[in-house]
């Protein structure tokens, strides 16, 4: 069992939380990973109890674990995912305290702004949740300013570990400024008229990029203007994407990552979350 991929999800005991199981056990089975189920608690219970706890009536995922741990839910999770090298947390973005007015529950707050690894959210509000049968195809990357390699290289190797194809989305807001960063792809200098120069950019992010992608990960390039939390879920929408991959810096304060909590409130995805370095 220790060879074998780990996924974490953290369960608080609420019907909330379980909107998260079916993608949980779909992504386990896919990776032919194990599946941990982790309940932060001072109370421990036997497994009959727990499992109705946290309103588990069946699982279909081939190999799992119930784990109950003390402490701090945030920092017993983190910690708990860390020490068995996850490869990814998947989770509700809300639990007990469902608000569907506050984009992310207050554990989740927590784990998703200080993981070391992907975390996949299920906003338990969208119409068709992800169950055990769920098997993505293609996969959603924005990209807004300057892409980071090693965020690209992570989305790369999670695509090929999930057997998914990715989609590259540049998105330019006709009046933003340019990314400044050393080395960043800038957007076509006739952005107007991106039939003339959009090419160029597509090729020199195969150039720069094509390197890290696996051979079984297939890859395509778009290129839209508008707002980019709606050209995002139009895009996936149009597209039949089965999930949308943000490269974030991990901060959810007010006026932070305001992309990020638009698709979070507004999403019928799966979104997955990397933090890349500022």
């Amino acid at each position: 069992m220790k060879d074998k991929p780990a996924i974490v999800i953290p369960l608080d005991g609420s019907i909330t939380a379980t909107a998260a199981l079916g993608a949980a056990q779909a992504v386990a089975n896919i990776i032919e990973g194990v599946l941990h189920i982790v309940h932060a608690t001072e109370t421990p219970l036997s497994e009959d109890q727990l499992l109705k706890t946290l309103n588990i009536d069946s699982l279909q995922v081939k190999c799992f674990v119930l784990h109950q741990i003390g402490g701090d839910a945030v920092d017993a999770i983190l910690k708990f995912a860390l020490n068995i090298d996850a490869r990814m947390i998947v989770m509700s973005s809300h639990g007990h305290t469902y608000n569907p007015q506050h984009v992310v529950g207050g554990t989740a707050i927590g784990i998703i702004q200080h993981a070391a690894m992907p975390v996949m959210v299920i906003r338990p509000g969208i119409q068709k949740l992800p169950d055990v049968s769920w098997t993505p195809a293609r996969m959603l990357l924005p990209l807004e300013g300057a892409p980071e390699v090693a965020a690209v290289e992570q989305i790369f190797s999670l695509a090929k570990l999930i057997e998914v194809d990715v989609d590259v989305l540049h998105i330019v807001f006709v009046g933003a400024e340019q990314p400044s960063e050393a080395g960043a792809l800038t957007s076509p200098k006739y952005i107007d008229y991106p039939q003339y120069d959009w090419p160029a950019w597509a090729e020199e992010f195969i150039n720069r990029f094509g390197a890290h992608r696996p051979l079984e990960v297939k890859l395509r390039l778009f290129h839209r203007e508008g707002r980019p939390g709606d050209v995002m879920l139009e895009f996936a929408l149009e597209n039949n994407e089965d999930l949308i991959a943000l490269s974030w810096h991990g901060h959810l304060e007010k006026e932070r990552a305001a992309v990020v909590k638009g698709i979070l409130q507004r999403t019928e995805l799966p979104i997955l979350l990397m933090r890349s370095e500022e």
